[in-house]
């Protein structure tokens, strides 16, 4: 199953009141992002003390196809959040 299965995106309204996703007038996109975050430890080694933990906001293009939607070179860094010492 896909994100494009749920009946939120196929029914989803935009503001003329038509279905904002399956319509779209010439010269228009309408892209559908994800958007999530992940936080790991830059050092990659807590056993050597140094224990930090920075956080990273991506963002994926759902009009991509599923097979390549999620590979390196389609993800978009949208920030970096730096954490405390953990």
């Amino acid at each position: 199953r896909d994100i494009w299965d749920a009946p939120l995106l196929r029914t989803f309204l935009g503001p003329d009141g038509k279905t904002a996703f399956s319509v779209q007038r010439e010269g228009e996109v309408h892209l559908v992002f994800s958007l999530f975050v992940d936080w790991f430890n830059p050092y990659s080694n807590k056993k050597a003390g140094k224990s930090h933990s920075v956080g990273a906001i991506y963002m994926a293009c759902l009009n991509l196809p599923p097979d390549i939607r999620y590979r390196p070179e389609n993800i978009y860094l949208a920030g970096i959040i730096p954490g405390p010492h953990e």
